[in-house]
């Protein structure tokens, strides 16, 4: 253990009634062991509203039973940023000493999910008290606001939000509905960029290998990717769409093993960063985590099999559900990550890390498929 912070840094730390014993860099900051446990201190590099966004929606979660979150530590004076001596600005977070999940262990993943089903019980919650209704300035018709909570997209995205108050937090929010359209546009723009790419590729007079290899197997990840588009698109998942933007329902956005602490003690398992906690089908969150450990389990159908069922038994999947899950993951998100990154990036040169790269997910394709094709009998 070292002291590594410069002295305006620690400056800025007289400002918060905590003792640092200890430091260490990490977590895009610095962790900082102190007398009433783990914080991390972080520089602002968002616009205000980025952290005043987060911190209403970690509070507001914590204060209906999901304790182990990173809320924000005022500083001595109430608020929420401290600017140095330097004239930068920033805040301190809760964190947690338990350890990271693993995602190479089973168990831990099993609980990962076990901890995903109980957050999106207390999001429930959340969103069902965040709402009021209120009459337009006619008086004729009832709209629905959120009282409570500061569910945006950053500021600089929210030019068709509008300002509402909050009763409870005492605060302005700008709020922007979101029509539960986000994965419908995703898939569809997605499939359009391999499309995109692979017209790119043959257009070449030389190809390098990382273009010989892609354009060998780009043909039936274009045709997985253009089917799990309109699946996604039909009609069949129009009314739980509907029932998503009608209760708000709300999804962490970031749920991945880098995000959640294990072995944290009091008030189970932690959860960090939200901020891309948004208005969307719970199930992409599992989908989300879900596709990511198979990733790194070679599409196992056994290790699938036993999330899906720990998630189901905490908080049961409807069959919709099922099925959504299932065309979510029958998109080829990670090729398409692959060529989407070749294709915006330098396309001279390609770093051997990405053909091998590409080279594992056309060897887990063939798991991959099998997995979705059993699965569609849940």
């Amino acid at each position: 253990w070292r002291f590594i912070m410069n002295e305006k840094s620690l400056d800025v730390l007289k400002q918060y009634d905590i003792d640092v014993y200890k430091t260490m860099r990490g977590r895009g900051g610095m962790l900082l062991f102190t007398n009433q446990g783990v914080k991390l201190f972080l520089e602002c590099n968002h616009p205000d509203k980025y952290y005043e966004r987060e911190d209403i929606i970690t509070k507001t979660i914590a204060h209906n039973g999901f304790i182990n979150v990173d809320t924000y530590i005022r500083n001595k004076d109430g608020g929420l940023f401290t600017i140095g001596d330097d004239g930068r600005k920033y805040v301190v977070k809760n964190w947690f000493g338990g350890r990271e999940c693993d995602v190479k262990s089973v168990d831990d993943v099993t609980e990962a999910v076990r901890t995903l089903a109980r957050l999106h019980i207390c999001l429930n919650v959340v969103s069902s008290k965040g709402i009021k209704y209120v009459r337009d300035d006619a008086g004729q018709n009832i709209m629905r606001q959120w009282e409570c909570m500061a569910l945006a997209e950053m500021e600089a995205e929210c030019q068709n939000a509008e300002l509402i108050a909050s009763e409870s937090c005492g605060q302005n929010i700008y709020v922007k509905f979101d029509k539960g359209t986000g994965i419908r546009q995703n898939f569809d723009r997605h499939t359009k960029e391999i499309k995109k790419a692979a017209n790119y590729m043959r257009g070449k007079k030389k190809k390098n290998e990382f273009e010989q290899i892609a354009l060998a197997a780009i043909d039936g990840f274009y045709r997985e990717a253009l089917a799990a588009s309109e699946l996604v698109q039909s009609k069949m998942f129009d009314e739980r769409f509907d029932r998503m933007e009608q209760t708000n329902e709300l999804i962490h956005g970031s749920y991945n093993y880098h995000n959640i602490f294990l072995d944290v003690g009091i008030g189970g398992d932690a959860v960090t960063n939200f901020e891309k906690c948004h208005n969307d089908c719970q199930v992409v969150d599992l989908y989300q985590f879900l596709r990511k450990v198979m990733e790194k389990h070679d599409w196992d159908i056994n290790v699938a099999y036993r999330l899906v069922d720990e998630y189901d038994r905490c908080k049961p999947l409807d069959d919709t559900d099922i099925e959504m899950l299932v065309a979510l993951l029958s998109f080829p998100e990670k090729f398409w990550k692959i060529i989407n990154q070749y294709y915006n990036a330098g396309k001279a040169w390609v770093p051997a890390k990405n053909i091998d790269k590409l080279k594992t997910v056309i060897a887990q394709n063939r798991h991959r498929r099998e997995l979705i094709d059993k699965m569609c009998g849940l």
